[in-house]
């Protein structure tokens, strides 16, 4: 059973993320831009507050298209800041914190998935390949600590460097 639920939640985080990443690099969604008319804290959670940013969104091309769009973002009063338009989700924010946050829980997906499958494999009675599986699982973790600090590090940038 809990091979079961590792496949399919393995496959579901896979999923969602990949599409959350392939918007980030520009493969889905429309581009847009907001420009940034006025930010919030809407709520906290664990002690880390949430904030909304309302504003203009434009199109690509400069074309009005909501004159109160609200987007989840830590951005400045007056930026304008890129966005796309996800056909699931809505705005999200681009950037390279985006790339390297959604490619982080990707590659968390897959270990979980690779996690599933090496259970699976034993009750099927293939040792050898689960043996092997597991020796991917652990490169999958790597990558996953390793996009983690990469992820952090960008944040702290974003947040000490930027004016």
């Amino acid at each position: 059973m809990a091979a079961l639920v590792g496949l399919v939640f393995g496959v579901v985080l896979t999923g969602y993320c990949g599409l959350m990443l392939a918007g980030a690099v520009g493969l889905s969604g429309t581009a847009e831009r907001l420009h940034v008319d006025s930010c919030a804290v809407v709520r906290t959670y664990n002690n880390k507050p949430t904030t909304e940013c309302h504003g203009q969104l434009l199109s690509a091309g400069g074309r009005l298209i909501d004159t109160d769009a609200v987007i989840e973002a830590d951005a400045r009063i007056g930026s304008t800041i890129a966005v796309r338009d996800q056909p699931l989700t809505g705005l999200e924010t681009l950037g390279f914190r985006a790339i390297v946050g959604w490619a982080t829980l990707t590659v968390m997906g897959l270990f979980v998935l690779a996690f599933g499958i090496v259970p699976a494999l034993k009750l099927c009675g293939w040792d050898a390949a689960a043996t092997a599986g597991s020796r991917y699982g652990a490169t999958l973790a790597v990558a996953v600590g390793a996009g983690g600090l990469i992820y952090f590090l960008a944040v702290l940038y974003e947040h000490v460097f930027q004016p």
